[in-house]
C-alpha cells in the first residue's frame, strides 16, 4: 500500500502547479488513517497538490532523488549522483644492515715463497712469486728495514731480526652492507553516483646500497603512473613507468670476481690496504696479480640503465564475450664504461671501453573469449583467441669501431576450444589449441603447433570419504627464437686458457639473429593429486620435452655466429607431499618434494660434436652426442692400471692429450623441505633444498622471520658433503711445489677446514708424514 501511494504521489509533487488528482473522497478518507509519514505532508483537498521539497528526501526511499520524471506514461525517480574525488597516500623508509654469513675458510700458517736448497725461505712481493709455499709464519719475525711493501721490514727467521713477531694480514675486501629505501605512493580516485569513474595512481622511489663488496655501492630510481577509466562495460587504462639503476663497477667482463680472486689469494704475509702506489706500479703481491684494493679505487667504471615503459590497455567485458587489446612500448639504455687502470696485471698499459645498448620493442596484443551455451546444464565451454604482433630493435656499440644491428618481427598466434562436463562430484575438462608462429629471422614458418591437455576430477575418489583425486595429461608443441639483442659476448671466454683468463675483456657480440630455424618444442607431461579434506595433497608429475635445432654460438673465421646444431631430451619426474593446516588466525604449511631430471644430447651436426657452451679453451661446459647437455670437458690425467695417476719427472700429473667428459653439471636429484608458520602478526618461514651432482653434494639451509611485515631476521646455511677419491699415490720425499700445494690442501680439507662433512674413499695418501 505504501509503495502504491508513492507511486501516486510522485507525479503530482514533481511539479508546482495545479492538476486534478485521480483521487476519489472515500479513496482519500480510506488511507487518511495509514500511518506513513508521508500523510502529514498530504494535502486537505483533491483539487490542488504542491511539491513539498521534504518528498526529495532519502528518508522516504533510502537514497537521494535528483531528478523525477515521466516516460511512456511510468514514473521515473533517478537517484542523484554524488560526485567525489577520494585520495591517499603512503610513505615508506626502509632500512637494511647486512652481514657476511659464511666464507670459505683460508689458510692462515703459511707465508709468500717456495722451497729453496731444500728448505723453505719466504720470498716477498718483490720477487713475484705467486704461491705460499713458504714457511710457517710464526717461525719469522721482521727485521725492522726499509721495505717499500712493509712498514716493518722483511720477514727473517725468529732471532735473526728486531723481535717482532710477523702479522696475518687480514685481506677482506668484504664489509657490513646497508641499504636505504623510500617509496611513495599517491592514489587518486573520482567518484560518481557510488561509482569510480577514474582512478589514478602515482609510484615514486628511490634506494642507496652500500654492497658487500668496499668501494662499491648501488643506486636505484623509479616512477611510475597509472590511470584507469570505466564507460559502461570498456575499461580503458593508461600506463607509464621509468626505472634507472646505477652501478659503481659493472661485472660483465668479470671484474669484481677479479677483485674477489686476488683478494683470497693474496698472501698471509702481504697487506693490500697498507701499500700503496709505488714508481707508477700498482703494490701487488705477485707480478701476475692485483691489489682489489687498487682495482677497486678511482677506476672511473660505471654502470648505467634506464628502462621505460609505455602502455596502453581496451578491456570489454559481458556475460558471455570479452575482449582486451593491449599495445606497449618499451625503450631500454645501457651505458657500461668499464676497464683497468694502467699497471694492472696482464694490461699494463690499461684499457678502457663505453659499451652502449639501445632496445626498442613494441608490442600488440589481442585476447577474446566466447563462452558456449549448451541445453544441458552440465556441459560449458569456451573459445578463446590470441594473438600477438612484436617488433624489436636492438643496437649495440663498443668504443672504438665496432656497431651491431639486430630487428625482428613476429607473430604469433592460436586458436582454443576448451569443454567441461561436471555432474555431481565429477569434473572432466578438455583443450584443444592450435598456435602459428612467423618471423622475419626465421628460415621456416610454422602454422601447425597443436596443443591437447585434458583433465579428470573426483571430489568422491574411490567413494572415499574426504578423499578427492586429479589426473591431468598434456601434449604441446611450440617454437620460439632467441631473444633479439641478447649478448653472448661472454663466449669470448672460450678463446682463453684457465691460465690466460684475466686477460679477458667482452668486445664481439654475434653478427646477426638472421637465418636460423626456429627451436622446435614437443612435450608431454602428466600428473597425478591426490588429497585428504584439502589439507593434505600428495602428487606426482612425469614429463619428457624433446628439443630440436636447437641453437648455440660458435666461432667461425674469428667471428660469433648462431647456429642450429643439436637435439636434445629432457625426461624427468616430481614427487611432493604438502600438508596445510589452520585455526582461527594461525596456519602452518609443510611440503617435502623430491626432483630427477636427466637431460641428454640425442643428435648433433655434424662437425659440431665437443662444441664448447662456457668456459675456458682447456675446460668447459660442452655439446657431446649421448652425454648430458652442458657436459663438463677437459683434460684427464694418465692413469696406471691401479687407476694411480701418473706423476711426471717434473712432479706434476701428466695429462691425456684428447678431450674428454670429466664432469656432469646435472643433480642427481634435488630435495626440498619448507615449512611456514603464518600467524596474525608473525610470519616463519624456512626453505632447504639439497642436491647431489657426482660425487659432491649440497645442502642449503634458509629461515626467515617476519613480524608485522617486517623482516627480522634471514639466515643461510650451506652444508657441503665432499666424496675423496684415491688420486695419486706417493712413496718418497716431497720435492714439487705442486706436490706439497696438493698435499696440504687435502691436509687441510681433512681437518675440516672449509668442510662439513669429509667423506675419504678407498686409500688415502701415504708418505704424509713429509708434508709438514
Amino acid at each position: 500500500m505504501k509503495q502504491l501511494l508513492l507511486l501516486l504521489l510522485f507525479h503530482a509533487f514533481a511539479y508546482t502547479q495545479e492538476v486534478t488528482p485521480l483521487l476519489s473522497t472515500d479513496y482519500l478518507a480510506l488511507i487518511s488513517k495509514d500511518s506513513l509519514r508521508l500523510k502529514n505532508f498530504w494535502p486537505d483537498t483533491i483539487n490542488s497538490i504542491q511539491l513539498s521539497p521534504l518528498m526529495m528526501h532519502r528518508d522516504y526511499y533510502g537514497f537521494r532523488v535528483g531528478k523525477i520524471s515521466i516516460h511512456n506514461g511510468m514514473l521515473n525517480i533517478e537517484p542523484y549522483n554524488e560526485k567525489a574525488l577520494q585520495l591517499g597516500g603512503q610513505f615508506s623508509t626502509r632500512v637494511e644492515i647486512k652481514r657476511i654469513n659464511q666464507l670459505p675458510a683460508l689458510q692462515t700458517q703459511y707465508v709468500q715463497g717456495r722451497s729453496q736448497n731444500g728448505a723453505l725461505a719466504w720470498r716477498g712481493a718483490e720477487t713475484g712469486d705467486m704461491f705460499s709455499y713458504g714457511p710457517a709464519i710464526n717461525s719469522l719475525e721482521y727485521d725492522g728495514s726499509n721495505y717499500a711493501y712493509d712498514a716493518q721490514g722483511k720477514l727473517v727467521p725468529v732471532g735473526t731480526g728486531n723481535g717482532t713477531a710477523a702479522n696475518v694480514y687480514n685481506n677482506n675486501i668484504f664489509r657490513t652492507a646497508s641499504l636505504l629505501s623510500q617509496a611513495l605512493r599517491i592514489q587518486g580516485r573520482y567518484m560518481a553516483g557510488g561509482e569510480p569513474l577514474v582512478n589514478g595512481t602515482i609510484k615514486l622511489g628511490q634506494s642507496r646500497e652500500n654492497t658487500f663488496i668496499k668501494y662499491n655501492k648501488n643506486t636505484s630510481r623509479n616512477i611510475s603512473t597509472s590511470l584507469e577509466t570505466t564507460i559502461k562495460k570498456l575499461s580503458i587504462t593508461g600506463g607509464y613507468t621509468f626505472l634507472q639503476d646505477e652501478f659503481s663497477n659493472p661485472n660483465r667482463n668479470g671484474f669484481l670476481n677479479r677483485v674477489y680472486q686476488d683478494a683470497i689469494l693474496s698472501p698471509i704475509s702481504f697487506d693490500n690496504a697498507q701499500n700503496t702506489r709505488i714508481a707508477g706500479m700498482q703494490p701487488a703481491y705477485g707480478a701476475e696479480a692485483d691489489n682489489p684494493m687498487y682495482l677497486l679505487t678511482d677506476n672511473g667504471n660505471r654502470f648505467l640503465q634506464t628502462h621505460r615503459t609505455g602502455s596502453l590497455m581496451v578491456e570489454y567485458k559481458q556475460k558471455s564475450f570479452r575482449y582486451k587489446i593491449t599495445q606497449s612500448i618499451e625503450k631500454l639504455y645501457q651505458n657500461n664504461r668499464e676497464g683497468y687502470k694502467p699497471g694492472s696485471a696482464f694490461f699494463p698499459n690499461g684499457i678502457a671501453i663505453d659499451r652502449t645498448k639501445k632496445n626498442v620493442n613494441y608490442l600488440l596484443e589481442g585476447n577474446a573469449s566466447y563462452y558456449v551455451k549448451f541445453n544441458d546444464y552440465h556441459f560449458s565451454g569456451k573459445v578463446s583467441a590470441h594473438y600477438s604482433y612484436t617488433n624489436n630493435r636492438s643496437a649495440i656499440d663498443y668504443s672504438p669501431n665496432a656497431a651491431y644491428r639486430y630487428q625482428r618481427s613476429a607473430h604469433d598466434a592460436s586458436l582454443t576450444w576448451f569443454a567441461k562436463y561436471e555432474r555431481s562430484y565429477t569434473e572432466v575438462g578438455l583443450y584443444l589449441t592450435n598456435k602459428l608462429y612467423a618471423s622475419n629471422t626465421a628460415t621456416v614458418n610454422n602454422y601447425f603447433l597443436p596443443n591437447i591437455s585434458a583433465f579428470v576430477f573426483d571430489d568422491d575418489f574411490l567413494n572415499l570419504e574426504n578423499i578427492s583425486a586429479r589426473l591431468s595429461v598434456a601434449y604441446n608443441r611450440f617454437n620460439n627464437e632467441l631473444a633479439v639483442g641478447r649478448s653472448f659476448s661472454q663466449n669470448s671466454l672460450l678463446q682463453y686458457s684457465t691460465q690466460q683468463a684475466f686477460g679477458f675483456f667482452p668486445v664481439t657480440e654475434v653478427n646477426s639473429f638472421d637465418n636460423l630455424e626456429p627451436v622446435r618444442h614437443s612435450e608431454w607431461t602428466s600428473r597425478i593429486e591426490l588429497k585428504y579434506k584439502y589439507r593434505v595433497t600428495l602428487y606426482g608429475e612425469l614429463f619428457s620435452r624433446k628439443t630440436g635445432n636447437d641453437v648455440f654460438p660458435v666461432f667461425e673465421n674469428g667471428n660469433l655466429v648462431l647456429k642450429n646444431i643439436a637435439d636434445h631430451r629432457n625426461n624427468g619426474l616430481e614427487l611432493g607431499l604438502t600438508l596445510n593446516q589452520g585455526k582461527m588466525d594461525f596456519y602452518t604449511e609443510n611440503s617435502l618434494s623430491f626432483f630427477a631430471n636427466n637431460i641428454k644430447v640425442t643428435d648433433v651436426k655434424d662437425g659440431y660434436d665437443f662444441t664448447p657452451l662456457a668456459g675456458f679453451s682447456n675446460v668447459h661446459t660442452a655439446i657431446v652426442k649421448g652425454a648430458a647437455l652442458g657436459s663438463i670437458t677437459g683434460t684427464s690425467y694418465q692413469r696406471d692400471a691401479n687407476n694411480n695417476v701418473l706423476i711426471g719427472s717434473d712432479g706434476f700429473p701428466l695429462a691425456n692429450a684428447t678431450p674428454k667428459v670429466i664432469g656432469n653439471p646435472i643433480p642427481d636429484f634435488i630435495v626440498k623441505l619448507n615449512n611456514a608458520v603464518d600467524g596474525e602478526i608473525f610470519t616463519w618461514t624456512s626453505i632447504g633444498n639439497g642436491k647431489r651432482v657426482g660425487r659432491c653434494g649440497t645442502v642449503r639451509r634458509q629461515y626467515w622471520i617476519i613480524m608485522d611485515g617486517q623482516l627480522l631476521q634471514q639466515r643461510t646455511e650451506i652444508l657441503r658433503v665432499l666424496y675423496l677419491p684415491v688420486c695419486c699415490r706417493i712413496n718418497s720425499p716431497i720435492t714439487s711445489p705442486y706436490l706439497f700445494m696438493m698435499l696440504r690442501c687435502l691436509w687441510s680439507t681433512i681437518a675440516g677446514r672449509g668442510m662439513d662433512i669429509v667423506v675419504l674413499e678407498k686409500n688415502t695418501f701415504s708418505g704424509l708424514m713429509y708434508c709438514d
